[in-house]
């Protein structure tokens, strides 16, 4: 019986550190770090239908990080960071990023 519970405590550990290493965690820690922004400046309540907004993001920005990661032919670590920042930014972000490149990148 010693045996059956050590395997599944295996399985179990296992799992949970492939969740923890994965990119799509990476997006959601992402948008979540976002949304506690949102809530300690008092601009939203942390359960809110925001949520559900902030849950979609975080599959967005999985999809737009992984793709370009996989364009500048990151793996790993990198490219868990690269969908973490892209998640973190949001759409909000990348527009500031694109009107600021289109200016030729001088703050106004």
């Amino acid at each position: 019986m010693m045996v059956r519970d050590e395997q599944f405590v295996v399985t179990a550990t296992t799992a949970v550190w492939a969740v923890l290493d994965s990119g799509f965690f990476a997006a959601g820690l992402g948008r979540l770090v976002w949304h506690l922004r949102k809530v300690h400046k008092d601009e939203r309540a942390f359960f809110g239908r925001e949520l559900v907004g902030e849950v979609l993001g975080a599959g967005v920005g999985f999809i737009v990080g992984a793709g370009l990661a996989q364009y500048l032919g990151l793996d790993g670590r990198a490219a868990q960071g690269l969908i973490l920042i892209v998640s973190y930014l949001g759409p909000d972000g990348f527009q500031a990023i694109v009107d600021r490149y289109l200016s030729g990148g001088r703050a106004k």
